[in-house]
Formats: C-alpha cells, structure tokens, sequence
C-alpha cells in the first residue's frame, strides 16, 4: 500500500502505526528507550490493529476523531497514562471494569461517543474522566472511584445522580445540561470543590436535603427553573462557599437579588459574573437591618395588643 492509499485507508496499519509515533525516550523501567507518543486523531479509522501490541512502552495515545467502537487491543498496553477517544462509536464502559488492565491510567476522555450507561470504572489510578455528551440516562451502576479528581458529564441526559457517590478525592463535577431535578443523592465528596449543574431542571434545594459538601466554594445554577431566591436560603450550609451563579433561572429578574442573597450568605465574594463590593454588602446589611426592624416592631406592637386585651379582661 503506498503512503497516499495509507493515508486514506479506514484501516490501522503497521506502518501507519510507525509514521506518527514520537517521543523517542526512556521507558518506563529505565532500562532502554522506546517511543511513549501515538497520534492518530481525526483519520476516520474504523479498527485498533493487533500490530499496535507490540508498542508496550505507550504512555500517551490520541485517538479523537475515529470511528472505534472495540478497544480491546488498548487494554494489552499496561503503561498508557493518557487516552484519548472522543468522537467515536464506543457504546460501553466494559472495556474499564477489569482492575488488571489500564492499571497506570490517568486520564481517559470518552467524550463524544455512544455510551448510555455509567457503570462501574475499575482504572485504579484515574484522575480525570470524560463522558460528556454521550447519551447517560441514569449513573446508579457506577457508585465512584476512589481516587478520581475531575469528571465531567455534560450533555448527557441524566435524571439520576443516585451513583454520584463514594469519591472521596473528587474536587471538580460537570454535570450541566442533564436532566436532573434534586441533588440530594450526591454524597460522600468530601473534597468536593467545584460543582456545575447549568442547564438542568432544578426548581429547589430543599434545605433538609442538600447535601454534606464541606469544601464546596463554586456553584453554578445557571439556567435552571429556581423561581423564588428565598428558597436558596439551605445554601448558607456551605461555609467555604465563594461564588455562586444563578443568571438566567426565573428568580434572577434584577441586581436586587444580590442584596437578597448576601442577607443569608454575606461570605461569598461573587454572583454570576460580578464580584461583591463593600457597597453591595452595605446594602445588604442596610436590607436586613430594616427588615429586622420592621419585624421587631410588629412583634412588639403584637405583644402590646395582647396585653391591652389581658387587662380588659382582668377589668371586665
């Protein structure tokens, strides 16, 4: 086959396999040299070949862009570091279930493909997964990763986050443009520090269901159905909690809504796009100062009618 046939081939092959290998360096036991680096994005081939066995040494594979539904031939090469494969036809995450292989994986990008349940990943040392804009409907087979630090799942259309659990190193959660409604099901993140949630379906945050996310200090609510802002008020929980973004949610009508919010959680340092002045916290102060009045008052006038009626019915 000569090289211009090569290069339009669906096929993986031997020499093309040759051609776009590089990093030439140490390998992983020290003991030689061999290339680390396979780029083969955006050629449209159909097959991972057998004659990519060999390469051992493989630390860094880019693979975007093809038409790859079996992957099996990748699990043979125990050094790969870095994967990626989105944009192609996988539609299973069977290939990750077995703790013997992939055992040096770090980041996997699976975005793009056909998968529609998220099941169990055994990638012992997995730092970063992708799986966005797949076709996930439900996460409650998967129930976590001991070591992952950021996944994200955006695009998918997910109502059930039931299996966003048990992640005890996880800092970063994409979970915008889904279909959830409740976040009450997230649990054991207790390193969690970033969690988007754009472009869902959540009208509330139920305050004796929000969930424990002690090192939580960014959160996007953007464009979802949360109309009244009061409702927010279990959000106060989240002591390290620095911005927040609710833009385009039916409650966000004015910058008025900034004195509201700063009432309950006067820590945070920006909403939506805007930092917090010691102006907006003046008047937020001013805000509750008044209200605080206002109900004092009312409740004194309260107590005042009902004395007034206590004496008269001692006189009467």
């Amino acid at each position: 086959m000569s090289e211009s046939e090569e290069e339009t081939s669906k096929n993986m092959t031997g020499n093309m396999i040759k051609r776009y290998l590089s990093e030439f360096s140490r390998n992983a036991e020290g003991t030689g040299y061999a290339y680390l680096k396979l780029d083969l994005e955006n050629r449209e081939l159909e097959n991972i070949s057998e004659e990519l066995s060999p390469y051992q040494q493989l630390k860094y594979l880019y693979f975007s862009g093809n038409r790859f539904s079996n992957i099996i031939v990748l699990s043979r090469l125990p050094n790969i570091l870095r994967l990626e494969l989105a944009g192609n036809r996988i539609s299973s995450l069977e290939f990750f279930n077995n703790e013997e292989t992939f055992i040096n994986l770090q980041y996997l990008d699976l975005s793009k493909n056909m998968i529609r349940n998220l099941t169990a990943i055994k990638v012992p040392k997995l730092l970063f997964l992708s799986l966005s804009q797949n076709e996930i409907i439900n996460t409650d087979q998967f129930q976590g990763h001991p070591n992952l630090k950021k996944f994200e799942l955006r695009g998918n259309k997910i109502a059930n986050i039931s299996g966003m659990k048990g992640m005890p190193k996880l800092e970063e959660l994409y979970l915008s443009e889904n279909n959830i409604s409740f976040i009450d099901a997230l649990e054991e993140l207790p390193s969690l520090k970033r969690l988007h949630l754009r472009k869902n379906n959540i009208s509330v945050i139920e305050e004796d269901k929000t969930p424990e996310l002690p090192e939580l200090n960014y959160l996007n609510l953007r464009e979802n159905l949360l109309k009244d802002v009061n409702k927010l008020v279990s959000l106060k929980k989240y002591l390290k909690l620095e911005k927040v973004v609710l833009a385009e949610n039916p409650c966000w009508a004015s910058n008025e809504l900034i004195k509201e919010i700063l009432i309950f959680m006067p820590k945070l340092q920006g909403i939506n796009k805007q930092s917090i002045s010691d102006v907006d916290r003046e008047a937020a102060y001013n805000l509750a100062s008044e209200r605080f009045q206002v109900a004092e008052a009312a409740r004194k006038e309260a107590e005042r009618k009902a004395q007034e009626a206590l004496d008269k019915e001692v006189k009467d």
